[in-house]
């Protein structure tokens, strides 16, 4: 119990990063979602996996947070297999903290409410795809585990040996948004032509999320660990 209160009298700051971190981006996912205009590429497997098994398999006790947890537990078990390396395993907090603010806020807040009109659609996307970032790097910032798509990306780098992490990171975004866009297809596009939350949001997101962390990290005065 010492040793606990210990950690937490010394690093009090971080833990409010790290939990603040997470809160907004559970905010941020929802947010998103909200406008309709398309959720970032692994949130669009995440909401239309959820959507598929709710709509189509009808198991509709299936929330955001448990798919989430799902996606981010195989991706932490790809990363172990690889890394070998058991401090890998403290990546099951954050994976768990998303899931669970995810599912906070759309169970308690939003639950799956989207805005009508295109102005109110601007705002909620573009206050989403602000936030977004700037939880991911609170997260950072407090130094405590990273999250799953941070060691998941840095292992593809050593995968193929790429000189470049920007062209692996639009990689692993654009595949999100290929998966997330084929559950989209097989959910919605018979009821509606569309692919669910996958939109040209999504495609913004994608090329938009670096820049803007890398901003961010300025602010807050992140130091970059590659």
């Amino acid at each position: 119990m010492k040793t606990i209160k210990h950690f937490i009298k010394n690093n009090k700051i971080n833990l409010l990063l790290y939990i603040g971190g997470f809160i907004i981006l559970g905010l941020s996912v929802n947010i998103i979602k909200a406008s309709g205009l398309g959720s970032g590429a692994w949130d669009t497997v995440t909401i239309n996996g959820r959507d598929f098994l709710n709509n189509n398999i009808g198991i509709t006790w299936v929330t955001l947070g448990m798919i989430a947890f799902t996606l981010y537990f195989i991706l932490m078990v790809i990363v172990l297999i690889y890394r070998k390396k058991a401090k890998y395993l403290l990546m099951i907090i954050p994976i768990i903290m998303v899931s669970v603010f995810l599912d906070v806020w759309n169970i308690l807040v939003f639950q799956d409410r989207q805005a009508i009109q295109l102005v109110y659609q601007i705002i909620l996307y573009i206050a989403g795809a602000l936030l977004l970032p700037f939880g991911l790097t609170m997260i950072v910032k407090s130094s405590f585990p990273a999250f799953v798509f941070d060691e998941f990306m840095l292992m593809m780098v050593d995968v193929f040996k790429a000189k470049k992490i920007t062209f692996v990171r639009l990689g692993i975004e654009f595949t999100g948004i290929l998966v997330g866009a084929v559950l989209g297809y097989l959910t919605y596009y018979h009821i509606d032509g569309s692919l669910g939350v996958v939109n040209i949001g999504s495609f913004i997101l994608a090329f938009s999320l670096a820049p803007v962390m890398t901003y961010y990290y300025k602010i807050f005065k992140v130091k970059r660990t590659n």
